[in-house]
């Protein structure tokens, strides 16, 4: 029973992830902050993590995440409505394109496009909630109940078949 408390499950972002996009001032990464949501739950939280522009082959299901408070300075990208016409972008410094209904963004800079980039979705343990640990303890209660029944029941059967032996 706690195996399926603490199992890893799925993390995907929110229905509506709220994007937010940054540039880091002289290099080629993009700050990316979006709304996650923890399976079909409430739990839902913020979260950010870094692309890099040079690196078209980083992309791994579950980012390295970093708190955006830890990064001052950055410049924001602007986001354009989904399905806007592209020629309306800009071409002085970066904009963006939420891509729906699969969460992610189109990304451009200087009126070029860079690329498309999808937001995560992976496995990973459960949050820690007020539900989870209040159901621990039962669930660990009926577990311990299974493994002595289990063990009752092959004492049991020893027992029972050592008496067919005399």
């Amino acid at each position: 029973m706690t195996e399926r408390l603490w199992t890893e499950r799925r993390y995907h972002p929110h229905a509506r992830s709220q994007l937010r996009l940054a540039a880091a001032p002289e290099r080629s990464v993009v700050l990316v902050g979006y709304r996650e949501q923890f399976e079909k739950t409430k739990h839902i939280r913020w979260r950010a993590y870094w692309i890099d522009l040079q690196d078209h082959y980083s992309n791994s299901p579950k980012p390295v995440f970093v708190d955006p408070a830890d990064y001052p300075g950055l410049t924001p990208i602007p986001l354009l409505a989904a399905g806007e016409n592209t020629n309306s972008i800009p071409q002085i410094g970066y904009a963006a394109m939420e891509i729906l209904p699969k969460p992610g963004f189109d990304l451009w800079k200087e009126g070029q496009f860079i690329g498309r980039y999808s937001l995560p979705v992976y496995e990973d343990t459960a949050p820690v909630t007020a539900g989870t640990l209040a159901t621990t303890p039962g669930a660990l209660v009926v577990d311990a109940v299974i493994v002595v029944l289990v063990a009752a029941g092959v004492v049991a059967a020893l027992y029972l078949s050592s008496l067919g032996d005399d």
